[in-house]
């Protein structure tokens, strides 16, 4: 949880006089309410999609008035159930506060299982250890839902970038994120039929998590650990505070890393933004700080400001010199999500998605292949068949109108010294350009579609645009023809969801 931790052992004294259940009791109420209702939530909270219910129109009911005389509490616990249906963790914890009958069913288990279900893609909640209830459980990781959640992250590092994915491991309790890697045996290099000096590099990526060290994790606690180590802080750093990430094996070798929320801020000119203006996204967060990201500007202090498609990690060196502390090699970098649009590929776009690629001597990288939804959608009446052509032929050809036609932006998520993540790495403008179906090996009923490949000097200096064919060998295959340069390399997409769900 996002505490900071604040004289710890005052509420530590006071734990070991709290010896019987009631007091206990009282206390975590407090403390829920604090966790999940901060003083400025009902009036500034952030629209719930999902909701037409506000949280104030609940408390416009039932505040001030008598349970008894209350029309909420009367209705049947069905319509009760139907409307904390609609509600989000803040509207849910106010309206449980109501009264003692709102209480009873805001506490019900099934809400807090569905909340945190609706966070975890891929994984079966079926139980909320290591926490007593899946209430302490949502609120132990509460605001960091949002991690497994968007599931894919990737960061601005320096050129290279760096991709990871977030999951819950309901085994432990823990969210956690790994780096995703890839890696391939030296190409077999053959030359092409069509012409001999341009040579196809073969390609057989292996893509995996990176599992001997994790980007980030957060450990559920307990409820009666979290009332400890929260110190009773205030609201207005719960938000702001950078988290700790515990490391042993890190920390014995003096490095430390934080976790940090981050806001989103209004776009201007010169303004260094993630993701950057080459990938869709609901909004954006500042990627650079004189201040190093310190100054409040940066940083959430309230619960409707904080960005669920974006963080921060700073991550620095700690060594001791002559019984002095000496702070080292600090970096903080930006990590942004991916709106799932994007990567979910469709029957008229299936090229959407995450793609590893071969960059050569710069090894493997990882893409995002984004075909825009078209401005006039596709209508299969204006296709029209000819004499000569059977229903067969009529009904393929059908099916490639449909797909070869808008464009394609291959945007690297992960770069290198030449070309860094966040760029453009080929785009094809037009797929309905076909240039020639491939009757060749090993490419034969590929179509062949006209692109521009990226290319650019160290450090991304001298960056230019040269002719670059793109054979479309399926959904999930395609290859590059970078013509000046004279060698084929391959594409091949990820299957994301296979690193989400656990072994």
């Amino acid at each position: 949880m996002a505490f900071t931790l604040k004289n710890s052992s005052a509420i530590n004294s006071d734990s070991d006089s709290q010896s019987d259940g009631h007091n206990l009791e009282q206390e975590a109420g407090v403390f829920l309410d604090k966790v999940l209702m901060p003083p400025d939530a009902i009036e500034n909270q952030p629209t719930d999609p999902r909701s037409s219910v506000g949280v104030r129109d609940i408390l416009d009911q039932v505040s001030g008035v008598d349970a008894a005389k209350s029309n909420l509490v009367a209705l049947p616990s069905e319509l009760i159930g139907q409307i904390i249906a609609f509600l989000s963790p803040a509207d849910l914890a106010s309206f449980s506060k109501t009264c003692r009958i709102l209480l009873k069913h805001g506490d019900s288990e099934v809400y807090w299982q569905r909340l945190i279900q609706e966070s975890i893609p891929g994984i079966k909640l079926v139980s909320s250890s290591p926490c007593r209830s899946f209430k302490d459980l949502y609120i132990s990781h509460d605001p960091h839902w949002f991690l497994p959640k968007h599931k894919i992250w990737f960061s601005d590092h320096f050129l290279t970038g760096k991709i990871i994915i977030a999951r819950f491991d309901p085994r432990r309790g823990c969210i956690e994120a790994y780096q995703l890697v890839a890696e391939c045996d030296p190409p077999v290099i053959d030359t092409w039929a069509i012409d001999t000096d341009v040579k196809i590099h073969s390609f057989r990526p292996r893509v995996r998590l990176h599992l001997d060290q994790p980007v980030l994790k957060f450990d559920a606690l307990s409820l009666e650990s979290m009332m400890i180590s929260s110190g009773r802080v205030q609201h207005s750093s719960k938000f702001s505070g950078e988290v700790p990430m515990r490391d042993e094996r890190q920390s014995r070798h003096g490095i430390f890393t934080n976790f940090l929320l981050t806001r989103p801020v209004e776009p201007h000119s010169n303004m260094a933004l993630w993701p950057p203006l080459t990938i869709p996204a609901s909004h954006r967060v500042r990627n650079a700080s004189q201040s190093h990201f310190l100054s409040d500007g940066h940083k959430p202090h309230k619960r409707s400001e904080i960005s669920d498609q974006s963080f921060r990690i700073r991550k620095w060196m700690q060594m001791v010199h002559h019984g002095f502390g000496i702070h080292l090699g600090e970096t903080v970098d930006t990590y942004a999500t991916l709106r799932p649009e994007l990567y979910i590929p469709t029957e008229a776009k299936p090229w959407r998605g995450i793609w590893v690629g071969d960059y050569s001597g710069h090894g493997c990288e990882f893409l995002l292949l984004h075909q825009p939804d078209d401005e006039i959608p596709f209508d299969p009446k204006n296709i029209i068949q000819a004499e000569d052509e059977t229903p067969e032929e009529f009904e393929a050809r059908k099916i490639s109108e449909r797909i070869y036609r808008g464009s394609l932006k291959a945007i690297k998520l992960t770069g290198d010294i030449n070309v860094p993540r966040g760029e453009y790495t080929v785009i094809a403008e037009d797929l309905s350009k076909i240039l020639r179906t491939a009757t060749e090996e090993p490419f034969q009923g590929a179509k062949v579609v006209e692109g521009k490949g990226h290319i650019a000097g160290r450090m991304f200096k001298d960056d230019a645009y040269i002719d670059t064919q793109i054979i479309m060998i399926s959904p999930n295959k395609i290859a590059l023809h970078w013509v000046e340069l004279g060698h084929i390399n391959y594409f091949e997409k990820v299957d994301i969801d296979q690193f989400v769900t656990l072994e």
